[in-house]
């Protein structure tokens, strides 16, 4: 028996399915897998991330995930392309160069790479 995970898959509200689906696709680069009545599903360089249908603007806004990638540089300039001066690169004091990205909801997402 393998009693590891083998997967955590990241689900965030969505207070708009259709705006986020704009978002997701366009702004973040995702392909949407599947679409139900209360789930979205998009594969996000190679991820799945899900979306859930939320009424509740506190709890899409108090939502977040980090995302630890191998080029941080890379990744900002590609989101830089299509969010101009909104993001912005940075050394955090805890050791990691991080930007942030906050979707149509408010949902928060962190990049963020190790100091070297």
């Amino acid at each position: 028996m393998n009693s590891k995970i083998a997967q955590i898959i990241s689900q965030l509200p969505s207070l708009n399915f259709e705006k986020s689906k704009k978002f997701y696709q366009e702004i973040l680069g995702c392909e949407l897998a599947n679409e139900y009545d209360d789930l979205l599903i998009f594969v996000w360089d190679g991820i799945e991330i899900h979306l859930w249908k939320c009424d509740d603007e506190i709890v899409a806004e108090n939502s977040s995930c980090y995302i630890r990638v191998n080029d941080i540089e890379a990744v900002f300039e590609r989101y830089k392309k299509v969010l101009g001066d909104t993001i912005a690169l940075k050394k955090q004091p805890w050791g990691m160069r991080e930007f942030y990205i906050i979707d149509d909801s408010g949902n928060l997402f962190k990049f963020g790479q190790p100091i070297q």
